[in-house]
């Protein structure tokens, strides 16, 4: 019976960290900038739409997934992130960063908007990436004609990962290690 407890104790812990992943794509649902651009920020959310933004030289634009949403690897070779661009009329290049918690970026590359179909396919797996929940792309073209962006699209979806407070892990850890030690232990018949 205790043993049939414990297991269950453990499935309930495993299932706390699962994350759920949806085929369905999402997109950008928040936008920032930190400079000047031309264009309707708001036009980079949702799908692509060919309204865009034009970013200017070292001006940042900060695009987050919904609350409790991010772009996550799927275990392939596909692309696991779009940046979709529109390239008009010369092109540009930008810094792309990263960040799996919206504090924390890192870089991904440098990225042209001048590219095959408006598109830029990033592939997590590839990166050694899990999840990205927020993207800033900063215009480093050095032109008053910056780079061009679309929408940001994560093609497979999934809730980001939330990790219970310490003392809460404690606390089942205590509970688990005082049903081991409650077994009775079975005496041994001669």
């Amino acid at each position: 019976m205790i043993k049939k407890i414990t297991l269950s104790a453990l499935l309930a812990l495993s299932t706390l960290f699962s994350v759920s992943v949806s085929a369905t794509p999402i997109y950008g649902t928040f936008v920032e900038a930190d400079g000047s651009f031309s264009g309707n920020i708001n036009s980079v959310l949702g799908a692509p739409d060919d309204q865009f933004i034009q970013i200017d030289n070292n001006t940042s634009v900060t695009v987050s997934f919904g609350e409790n949403q991010a772009a996550l690897a799927d275990g392939t070779d596909a692309a696991d992130l779009i940046i979709h661009t529109y390239d008009l009329p010369y092109p540009a290049d930008a810094r792309v960063e990263y960040s799996a918690d919206n504090l924390n970026f890192f870089l991904l590359g440098i990225f042209s908007d001048a590219n095959l179909n408006n598109v830029i396919n990033i592939d997590f797996d590839l990166l050694g990436i899990d999840q990205v929940t927020t993207l800033r792309i900063t215009d480093i073209s050095g032109e008053a004609a910056g780079f061009d962006l679309d929408a940001i699209e994560g093609v497979n979806a999934g809730d980001v990962l939330s990790v219970p407070e310490p003392s809460s892990l404690i606390l089942l850890a205590l509970a688990l290690l005082a049903i081991c030690f409650l077994q009775k232990p079975r005496s041994q018949q001669v």
